[in-house]
């Protein structure tokens, strides 16, 4: 149960870490020239993507046709980025 709880609060810290340095990043870029950002949004774009992915998500096509129909939104974008965090995985043989 502790081991959930760390893993849980763990994914959360990175999960706002990441939005914390991808928003830095993204208003930084619109700042000194606003089409300098283009190249980063294709990059960050397809972000859920590929961390659900890694994580060897149960539900990747459902992430990425969610990702492709509602990412362009800010607020989808965060959603799909925390549904690709969440532990619905695949197990691990351990």
């Amino acid at each position: 149960m502790v081991r959930i709880i760390a893993w849980s609060v763990a994914e959360a810290v990175a999960f706002v870490l990441c939005a914390e340095f991808c928003w830095f990043v993204f208003s930084h870029c619109f700042e000194v020239c606003p089409w300098d950002g283009l190249p980063l949004i294709i990059v960050l774009y397809p972000l859920p993507i590929a961390v659900a992915a890694v994580r060897k998500h149960k539900a990747i096509l459902d992430v990425i046709w969610t990702n492709f129909w509602f990412g362009w939104t800010v607020i989808g974008w965060f959603l799909i980025m925390i549904w690709a965090f969440k532990s619905d995985v695949e197990a691990v043989a351990e």
